[in-house]
C-alpha cells in the first residue's frame, strides 16, 4: 500500500455520541501508520483536546428532522455548501477511504467520496439505523455495526454488514476496577450527565430529587453533574444550598476516570454511553431522550436492562418524587447497587476499533471479506 493509500477522512457528528467511536478508531488507525482526518461540525469544539486541530475540517450541514418546512430551503442550501466544503478539503487530501460515524454533518462529506470513486464505510452504533446512516445506504462499501441485530437495514444490504460492536474509548478500560460499594467505601459517587449536550431535564429534576433525601444520605453523596452553561450557576447553587459535596461542570474531560469511580450513574442512553456502561459494568439510571429519532435511546437500553445492571425511566412519566424514590432505596440497600454491578457477566473486549482496521485494510487491498 503506498503513502496516498494510508490517507483516512472520518466523518461524524459534533456530538460525544458520534464522535467518541470515531476518535477511538483514530488511536488504532495511526498505531497502524494510517494518517486520519475529521470533518464535522462546529460543535465539536468543547469535545476534542489530543486531537490534532490541523487535521479537523469543520462542514456546514443541517437537519430536516423536527425542521418547519418553511426552513427546508435553507437546510437545502446549507447541505450544498457543505457538499462543496467537503469536495474541495477531499480533493486536497487526497484519501483512499471516508468513514461516516453518523450524525447529518456526514451526509455532504458521503457524497463528495462517492462523486470522487472514493471507498466509503460506514458504521452504524445503534440498535436502529440512523437516519443520515440510512440515507448513504445505497452509496457505502461496506456498512459496520456495533450490534448483532439493527432494525431498519432492508435485506438487499445485507453483504455489506459487518458486525464489529462500537468502539470504546481506551481510557474506558484504563481506569476500570473492581466494584466498591459505598457503604465499603464510606461515600458515594453519583455521575450524571446528558450526553455531551448536556440535559435541562436533568438539571431540572435531579436536584430537587437530591434535595429530598434525608442529611444522612445527602452527607455521603459526591456528586458530579455536566451540565450546559446556561444552567451552570443554578445547579452550583442548588447542591450548594442543601450542603452536598459537588462538582459541577459544562464538560468532564475525565469521564471515563470518573465513569469507573461512580458507585451509580444517571445518564441518557446513547449508543457510546451505553457501550461505555456495559464495559465499565457501572450501576445506571438511564432516562432516554424522549425526543430520540425511532426511539433509537430507548432500544439501546434493552439488553442491560435484561440483565439487571440498569434501571430504565421513562422521561414522560418521571418526575423528581420517583427519581427520589429510586435513588434514596439505592443508597439504603447497597446490596441492590452490588447486584446490579455483578449482572453483566460478558466480558467487553476494546478489539471494535481493530475489527474495523481490519475491514479497511481488506477494503483498501480488495481483498474478499
Amino acid at each position: 500500500m503506498n503513502e496516498s493509500n494510508k490517507k483516512i477522512i472520518l466523518t461524524a457528528g459534533g456530538t460525544g455520541g458520534h464522535l467518541y467511536g470515531a476518535l477511538s478508531l483514530t488511536e488504532e488507525l495511526k498505531i497502524n501508520g494510517y494518517e486520519v482526518f475529521l470533518f464535522t461540525d462546529k460543535r465539536v469544539e468543547t469535545l476534542l483536546r489530543d486531537f490534532d486541530l490541523s487535521r479537523i475540517r469543520i462542514i456546514p450541514s443541517g437537519t430536516f428532522t423536527n425542521t418547519r418546512l418553511i426552513k427546508w430551503p435553507v437546510i437545502s442550501f446549507k447541505i450544498l455548501i457543505g457538499l462543496i466544503y467537503s469536495l474541495f478539503y477531499t480533493l486536497r487530501i487526497s484519501p483512499k477511504l471516508v468513514i461516516g460515524f453518523g450524525g447529518y454533518p456526514t451526509i455532504p462529506t458521503i457524497f463528495a467520496a462517492k462523486l470522487l470513486n472514493i471507498k466509503i464505510i460506514i458504521h452504524e452504533q445503534n440498535k436502529i439505523i440512523g437516519r443520515a446512516n440510512k440515507l448513504m445506504l445505497n452509496l457505502c462499501d461496506r456498512l459496520t455495526v456495533g450490534h448483532l441485530k439493527v432494525k431498519g437495514i432492508k435485506k438487499k444490504y445485507n453483504n455489506k454488514i459487518f458486525y464489529t460492536g462500537n468502539p470504546i474509548r481506551p481510557e474506558i478500560f484504563k481506569y476500570k476496577k473492581d466494584y466498591k460499594t459505598h457503604h465499603q467505601d464510606g461515600f458515594l459517587n453519583l455521575l450524571i450527565f446528558g450526553g455531551s449536550q448536556g440535559a435541562s431535564f436533568f438539571s431540572d429534576i435531579i436536584p430537587d430529587s437530591i434535595n429530598k433525601l434525608d442529611n444522612k444520605k445527602k452527607s455521603i453523596l459526591r456528586v458530579f453533574h455536566q451540565v450546559r452553561n446556561n444552567e451552570f450557576e443554578r445547579v452550583k447553587k442548588c447542591y450548594h444550598s442543601m450542603n452536598v459535596k459537588s462538582e459541577v461542570k459544562t464538560f468532564f474531560y475525565n469521564l471515563p476516570e470518573l465513569l469507573n469511580n461512580s458507585h451509580l450513574l444517571i445518564s441518557r442512553s446513547g449508543a457510546s454511553t451505553v457501550a461505555e456502561v456495559a464495559a465499565t459494568k457501572t450501576p445506571a439510571i438511564f432516562i432516554p431522550f424522549h425526543h430520540s429519532i425511532d426511539d433509537d435511546q430507548r432500544l439501546n437500553t434493552i439488553e442491560l436492562e435484561k440483565i439487571g445492571q440498569v434501571i430504565v425511566k421513562s422521561q414522560k412519566k418521571l418526575d423528581s418524587n420517583q427519581l427520589y424514590k429510586v435513588i434514596d432505596e439505592l443508597i439504603e440497600k447497597p446490596e441492590i447497587l452490588e447486584k446490579m454491578a455483578k449482572a453483566n457477566k460478558e466480558i467487553v473486549a476494546n478489539n471494535s476499533s481493530e475489527k474495523i482496521r481490519s475491514i479497511i485494510d481488506d477494503l483498501l487491498s480488495n481483498r474478499e471479506l
